[in-house]
């Protein structure tokens, strides 16, 4: 006859005791709670190598992916039972429903809810309001004070049995519950009869409904025949966090850390050193972070936990005892002043490990492969850290792959964001003007973990699952940019083949439509792929003829383009000064070209006075606009004969560049300011919104410049003006700003 134990995960006491239920039990077989179809990974789980905590994730084969997991910590009830098995070669094995019909019902699950629009909320809620309810005090104190202090094995077995009982019978009928339990049934029934003897570890609401409850017809008929998805499994890394109920996961613990704590100290028979403990490594990280905390303080706070503690009917002090007490004691009455150290403490921020050879999918085996080889396996840690990465060949090195291993680096993490797994976040691509300089905020965390999993589904390798992912959203670009992106993407990973393909779709896009802003932005974008490649060890000789074919459309469309409305003016600009950059960098680009077109568009009538103040900008700036020239331009567009909307439109474009040059040019400002005397108070409108837009970029200390230019141009003294600019505004000059504030502009 079988014999039950019933446990809480993530249980202390349950993990303690589970191993003197097993001695005593004498099993023949130890059947646990989990996937039947993943027992395969039980020993591997159990070697001496791996470093709690971890779990077993199932997934998918087919988008979307559907994960399941299953976590264990060293004081997990079913770990202990599994290592106890295992060290004694007794045969052991999961006993619930497999994985791929858990998936199934995960999926439908979600597309149920997605489908109604509604949350479906656990079950358990309401169980443990109801527990609360009949106990007057929460939960996890509850749990703590009768179960997790108990130092008698026979009174924590009767406890924990009532326990479930209880929890079983403020519960609903639940279909997938008796599913999984006529599962159960009928695993143990058929263990039985081949091996002899079971001892089984299932959470202690399922024990009440199996214990000493034969398999019948009825189960084997519910089982025959399960709904199923194509499904693999995998160990993986966990954390601290992950196991916490904090995270979102449904069985989770609310403070592992903490628990970790009482597991320690129960080995070593001191349960009653945990409130100790705990308080001192608060008062600990408050010392470390700067904070004050004394040690009468924790003493303090030790003798108030154990008061609470009685007041509330437990021999030992609770977490939420305890917690009470380091916010009277070490936070002085607030929680906010030790909050992250009651994070650091309750939840932690502790990693489990695999040993090399025990992941399951070939990407993670890559993966941990790679963060070896790279020298990145310090980042593979909960807490962010920077990583600073210089792309330049080091001279100082004897091999090649030390030359260049910060440039591996940076091919590795843009290949992992391209898989789709966040393990590096980029803060700065350049540094100021240092093209070879990378910053990066590294951090692993069980998503990261999950995502490679993931990426598994893509390809067998980190780069192969990049370049596949790359592959498929070339295939799916409709537009210049996006293509032209797609490449500025392929050699940031360092990708050739990729490179390659990107570069014949930007080919075969460029000659369809697409509008001069556009090409403008692509030809700068591939400008710099030219311009930094090198650093990458990236070939440019395919890219150049697709910037030269990209520059003679966008010079043949140009003028055509500048014939357009104000907001289409600006995209057109931001193209222009692109292809300028470009000409300036590349040699093989027709800079005379460029220029002629400037002088075109600068002289026109016809095109937006945004682009033709911008040209005349560029043309100062290139020294292909002669003074006389600008004189002459200057004087027709600031005049009486220039509707007032263009000529400030026509000014905004011409201050865009080259500001220091124009603010030494008196006769310009002489212009601007007989161009604004002759207006009336209906044409300054427009103007003023235009002029304020213009000179809002202007640093404070050019607009000090330019106001003494107009000082001069005034007949006022550079004090008199400097004066004037420095003096706080009079109440009528204050209400002025005031009624701006306010004025409605309409459609100006």
């Amino acid at each position: 006859m079988a014999e039950y134990y019933g446990v809480r995960h993530l249980s202390p006491a349950c993990a303690y005791y589970v191993e003197e239920f097993l001695e005593k039990a004498a099993p023949e077989v130890v059947l646990i709670e989990g996937p039947s179809d993943l027992s395969g990974l039980i020993p591997a789980l159990c070697e001496r190598q791996v470093r709690l905590p971890a779990a077993i994730l199932t997934y998918t084969t087919t988008a979307p992916v559907n994960t399941v997991i299953y976590p264990m910590a060293e004081f997990s009830p079913e770990y202990r039972a599994m290592k106890w098995a295992v060290s004694r070669g007794v045969p052991v094995m999961f006993c619930d429903l497999p994985s791929d019909a858990l998936l199934y019902k995960y999926r439908k699950d979600a597309e149920d809810q997605e489908n109604e629009g509604e949350t479906i909320h656990s079950a358990g809620e309401s169980v443990y309001k109801a527990l609360e309810k009949h106990t007057g005090i929460d939960t996890d104190s509850f749990w703590e004070y009768r179960f997790e202090h108990s130092t008698n094995y026979q009174d924590f077995i009767a406890a924990a049995n009532e326990y479930g009982s209880q929890i079983r019978s403020w519960s609903e009928p639940d279909s997938h519950n008796e599913l999984r339990e006529a599962f159960m049934r009928r695993t143990i029934a058929e263990s039985e009869k081949k091996y002899g003897k079971a001892a089984v570890i299932t959470g202690a609401f399922h024990t009440s409904g199996i214990k000493d409850k034969p398999c019948t017809s009825e189960d084997i008929a519910l089982t025959n025949k399960l709904n199923t998805l194509s499904s693999k499994s995998t160990l993986m890394p966990y954390s601290y966090y992950r196991l916490s109920s904090r995270s979102g996961y449904g069985a989770g613990s609310s403070a592992p850390g903490y628990y970790e704590i009482l597991w320690k100290n129960r080995l070593r028979g001191t349960l009653e050193n945990c409130g100790a403990e705990y308080l001192s490594r608060i008062a600990a990280f408050q010392r470390k972070n700067g904070y004050a905390a004394s040690s009468a303080e924790v003493i303090e706070g030790l003798r108030l936990a154990g008061t609470l503690a009685q007041m509330r009917s437990g021999t030992l002090p609770s977490l939420n005892d305890l917690r009470d007490a380091a916010v009277t004691c070490l936070g002085h009455g607030g929680f906010g002043e030790i909050s992250l150290a009651c994070a650091d403490v309750e939840i932690g921020t502790k990693i489990g490990s695999l040993p090399e050879g025990t992941v399951c999918t070939s990407v993670q085996e890559d993966f941990l492969r790679q963060l070896k080889n790279l020298k990145l396996e310090r980042f593979r840690t909960a807490a962010a850290q920077e990583l600073e990465l210089d792309l330049r060949e080091n001279l100082r090195v004897k091999s090649e792959k030390s030359a260049f291993l910060d440039l591996e680096r940076s091919f590795f993490i843009h290949r992992l964001i391209q898989a789709g797994v966040q393990f590096g976040e980029k803060i700065v691509r350049y540094q100021e003007n240092a093209t070879w300089a990378e910053k990066w905020l590294l951090r692993w965390t069980p998503e990261t973990e999950i995502q490679i999993v993931e990426a598994s589904l893509s390809g067998d390798t980190v780069e192969e699952s990049a370049r596949n992912k790359l592959n498929f959203k070339l295939a799916g670009a409709e537009t210049l940019a996006e293509a032209v992106k797609l490449l500025d993407i392929a050699q940031l990973c360092g990708l050739p083949e990729c490179i390659e393909s990107a570069s014949s779709a930007v080919q075969a896009m460029a000659a369809d439509c697409a509008s001069p802003a556009d090409e403008g932005r692509c030809i700068g974008t591939l400008s710099t792929i030219i311009r930094y490649g090198s650093i990458r060890r990236l070939d440019p000789k395919p890219i150049i003829p697709l910037i030269s074919q990209l520059f003679l459309k966008f010079c043949l469309q140009l003028q055509s383009a500048a014939v357009c409305d104000n907001n289409g003016a600006r995209e057109l600009m931001g193209g222009i000064a692109a292809v300028y950059d470009a000409c300036t960098a590349h040699e093989f680009l027709d800079m005379k070209r460029f220029t002629g077109i400037m002088n075109d568009l600068a002289d026109s009538d016809y095109v937006n006075p945004l682009v033709s103040g911008y040209a005349c900008a560029i043309l100062t700036e290139t020294g292909d606009m002669p003074s006389e020239k600008l004189s002459e331009l200057v004087a027709r567009r600031l005049s009486r004969g220039t509707p007032p909307a263009e000529g400030s439109a026509w000014f905004e474009g011409l201050a865009q560049r080259n500001r220091r040059s124009l603010i030494g040019r008196l006769s310009l400002w002489e212009k601007l300011c007989d161009f604004i005397g002759g207006l009336d108070s209906e044409e300054f409108k427009p103007v003023l919104v235009s002029l304020r837009r213009t000179f809002g970029e202007f640093s404070a200390m050019e607009k000090n410049d330019i106001a003494e230019n107009i000082g001069e141009i005034l007949g006022v003294s550079t004090q008199q003006a400097a004066e004037f600019i420095g003096a706080e505004m009079t109440e009528e000059e204050q209400q002025t700003i005031a009624d701006l504030d306010d004025f409605d502009f309409g459609d100006i």
